[in-house]
């Protein structure tokens, strides 16, 4: 067996490969951040020699840079309930030093790790609608990354490795994505102690907004300028604990108009578009888009 100098040995299991194994990988190497040379193996004197053992060994020892879950008796949870799996044990001890930032490795962790961790234990964390019907999560994704049986041309370490490398893009696009949202709450934030009518928040930018706005009981609507055509754009705030909910709804008298029509229902000259289900509404400035918001909490219909 040659063991190449220039590269990282780290060794998993063989057999199908799955988001656990696959996420324990990438995390190692967006942290490492060089060459990996991977044994898909349980040999023992393979895995004697090679630099980290992640979700095999059935041994979990940091220092020793051993990471497995499936010993007799594991009991590595956190404070939610929730087991590590060998994916949320290499984020527990690199995720911060990959982000830089212990309120991003925790978002990520919730997000996703917890998910996989969960799974990988064999924990429900969520119930299906229809019979027969479930989410596309991101174990079948990456599981579509085996060869099927029909496909005994293909190397399954060399699928091992592209899936690996597909995942190391999903986390620096959601650890990006987790940065700015973290630096976009604290904006919003700042707005909001600004704000004098806190009724109606209008942010500078296009933050995401959603799980921060909820949270304030006083925000009604909250305005932000679009991108696409340059209008402003009012939306109620959700429901806290409601996902299809909003605190307030535009008049039923504006649902589904547009322009000229809505203008004239409105008395704002600039009013451009209700949403039918009358959660949203658009005005070509940003004044308005005010007037809309105060004409909405004066003629509009609250949630109970």
């Amino acid at each position: 067996m040659l063991f190449l100098k220039n590269k990282i040995k780290v060794a998993v299991h063989d057999g199908d490969f799955h988001t656990d194994d696959v996420f324990s990988v990438a995390i190692l190497s967006l942290y490492l951040n060089k060459p990996l040379k991977i044994f898909r193996t349980r040999d023992q004197k393979i895995l004697s020699k090679v630099d980290y053992i992640l979700d095999v060994g059935r041994e979990y020892n940091s220092k020793e840079k051993k990471f497995d879950h499936h010993q007799e008796n594991w009991n590595e949870k956190r404070a939610n309930g929730i087991s590590y799996a060998t994916s949320g044990l290499v984020w527990k001890e690199f995720g911060e030093k990959i982000t830089g930032s212990v309120e991003v490795a925790n978002k990520i962790d919730e997000k996703i790790i917890q998910t996989i961790d969960a799974e990988d234990n064999g924990l429900e964390i969520y119930k299906t609608v229809f019979k027969d019907v479930a989410p596309y999560c991101m174990s079948d994704y990456l599981f579509a990354f085996n060869p099927s049986w029909n496909e005994k041309n293909l190397n399954p370490l060399k699928c091992f490795e592209e899936a690996v490398e597909e995942t190391k893009r999903i986390l620096k696009r959601e650890i990006k994505k987790a940065q700015d949202c973290i630096f976009g709450a604290k904006k919003i934030k700042e707005i909001y102690a600004k704000t004098e009518d806190k009724r109606i928040l209008v942010l500078d930018d296009n933050y995401a907004w959603k799980k921060v706005v909820n949270l304030l009981s006083e925000t009604l609507f909250v305005i932000q300028e679009t991108e696409e055509n340059k209008s402003w754009r009012i939306k109620s705030v959700g429901l806290n604990g409601h996902q299809f909910k909003n605190k307030i709804y535009f008049p039923e008298s504006w649902a589904g108009k547009t322009g000229m029509e809505l203008a004239n229902i409105t008395g704002v000259d600039d009013a451009l578009f209700c949403h039918n289900q009358r959660f949203m509404a658009v005005a070509k400035t940003k004044e308005g888009a005010i007037k809309l918001a105060q004409l909405a909490i004066q003629l509009g219909t609250k949630s109970k």
